[in-house]
């Protein structure tokens, strides 16, 4: 008898290493010095969430970005944690899910302009929770007064994603040298996961004598 080897625990390790990076990179990224403007300060990490969003599936976009903004607010403005978990986490989710499951056959060829449309969904996310969140902690005016500021950031951090992850080919060679957590073939991997028979190894009817 010969047995498929079982790839599970590989791709559960690829995961669990990709998502573990990417939810430091978020925590690191929020204490990179934000860039001034007459709107405010503009920070960076939307960039590396959506970054996530286009490389890995949408619990683990949820981690990054949720998990990892509460992890920096932890230390900069407690009061925001959870609101960033939230919020921060919804957007990984969002737009990894419409990316992996929406249109998913059609314009490969030009998935990044997919890509920049569906983060444009997630900032309408970002910048609605804001305002909500604002509205209830500081008032319609403090929340109204930050929108500017939060377009903007999303702006750039769309940007940042699409170029890092699309212009410079940073996926493409990604998924070409299996670097990416394959969750489809996980299972089907999984579910083909059975002894089977090696015919060399079993001997025919008049050898069995």
């Amino acid at each position: 008898m010969k047995t498929v080897k079982n790839k599970k625990l590989f791709y559960s390790t690829k995961w669990i290493s990709y998502t573990a990076i990417l939810t430091a990179l978020v925590v690191a990224t929020g204490f990179i010095p934000p860039l001034p403007t007459p709107a405010g300060r503009i920070y960076w990490v939307d960039g590396v969430v959506l970054i996530a969003a286009f490389l890995v599936d949408p619990l683990s976009a949820f981690i990054a970005g949720g998990v990892g903004s509460l992890i920096y607010d932890i230390f900069k403005s407690p009061e925001m944690m959870l609101a960033s978990l939230l919020i921060h986490g919804l957007q990984g989710a969002i737009v990894s899910a419409l990316l992996r499951f929406v249109l998913r056959e059609r314009f490969k060829k030009h998935e990044w302009a997919k890509a920049a449309v569906f983060a444009v969904l997630g900032a309408v996310e970002v910048v609605a929770g804001y305002f909500i969140y604002r509205c209830i902690t500081r008032g319609v005016p403090a929340a109204t007064a930050s929108i500017p500021r939060n377009i903007i950031q999303e702006a750039i951090g769309i940007s940042i994603a699409v170029f890092i992850c699309y212009a410079t080919t940073f996926k493409k060679q990604l998924g070409k040298n299996r670097l990416l957590p394959d969750f489809r073939s996980e299972v089907r991997q999984k579910e083909s996961d059975a002894p089977v028979c090696d015919e060399a190894a079993v001997p025919a009817d008049d050898e069995k004598q």
